[in-house]
C-alpha cells in the first residue's frame, strides 16, 4: 500500500451511503431545532416521598412528610403528558445516624424523565428522628377465636417454636412480656387440632425478625 492508499479508502468510506448520511444529520438537526425552539412550561406534581436505605439497628421514630411538591420545567410536549407516576422522589438514609437531624431536597432527590429539569422542591428539606433498637427473643402466645364455648374446652396449647426474635425500642419491650398470633379459630373442638399463625405486635416501631408464622396445637378435653 502507498502514501496515498489510506487517503484514498478514508474518502470511499466517507462517500458510501453519503446521502443516508446527510438525510440522518438534516432530521437530527430539525428535531435539535424542534425541542430547542418549542416552549418552556412550568408544571406541578404531588409525589410520594419515600425513605430509603435506614440503617440497621435504627428505626425512624417521628413522622416526617410523606409526599412533596415537584416544579418541573421543560418542553411543553415532554411535560404535557406526563404522569406523576413517571416521578420519583427519596432521601437516602444510608449514611444517617441516631438522633434528630435534616435532610435537603434538591434536584438529585427527585428522578424524572431525560429533558425536564427539576426547578424546586417544597418542601426544601425535612427532618428525621432515628432512635437505635434491639433485639430480643420473646415468648409467643396464641390467641384462640370461636367463643367461649370453644376456649373451656381447650386443655392444651402448643406453639412451635414458642418464642420468636422481636426488633423494637428498648421501651417497647417493656410493653411487650409476650406478642400474640393472629386470631386462631379452630373448625372443631374434639381431639386436637393445628394451624399456623402468623405473629403480630402491637407496638408501633416492633417487627419480628425473620419467619413471623408459628405453628400452634391444640388439644381439647375429650
Amino acid at each position: 500500500m502507498n502514501a496515498s492508499d489510506p487517503g484514498r479508502f478514508l474518502r470511499r468510506l466517507t462517500s458510501r451511503n453519503l446521502g443516508l448520511k446527510v438525510v440522518a444529520l438534516a432530521l437530527a438537526v430539525a428535531a435539535w431545532w424542534f425541542v430547542a425552539g418549542e416552549s418552556k412550561v412550568l408544571v406541578s406534581f404531588t409525589v410520594p416521598l419515600e425513605m430509603r436505605h435506614v440503617p440497621k439497628g435504627l428505626t425512624m421514630t417521628n413522622n416526617p412528610v410523606r409526599e412533596v411538591e415537584v416544579r418541573l420545567s421543560g418542553p411543553s410536549s415532554l411535560l404535557s403528558g406526563m404522569r406523576p407516576s413517571e416521578i420519583s422522589a427519596g432521601v437516602d438514609l444510608a449514611a444517617a445516624r441516631g438522633g434528630r437531624q435534616y435532610f435537603t431536597l434538591d434536584d438529585r432527590a427527585v428522578k424524572v424523565p431525560p429533558g425536564i429539569k427539576v426547578q424546586r422542591i417544597h418542601p426544601s428539606s425535612i427532618e428525621v428522628i432515628l432512635d437505635r433498637t434491639e433485639r430480643r427473643m420473646v415468648p409467643v402466645s396464641a390467641r384462640i377465636g370461636g367463643g367461649a364455648a370453644v376456649r373451656k374446652r381447650v386443655i392444651k396449647v402448643e406453639i412451635d417454636p414458642p418464642s420468636v426474635e422481636v426488633e423494637a425500642l428498648t421501651e417497647e419491650f417493656a410493653r411487650m412480656p409476650v406478642v400474640y398470633t393472629e386470631e386462631v379459630v379452630p373448625d372443631r373442638t374434639d381431639g386436637e387440632y393445628s394451624a399456623i399463625a402468623r405473629v403480630e405486635t402491637r407496638e408501633a416501631h416492633a417487627k419480628i425478625v425473620g419467619n413471623p408464622n408459628v405453628r400452634v396445637n391444640i388439644q381439647f378435653r375429650k
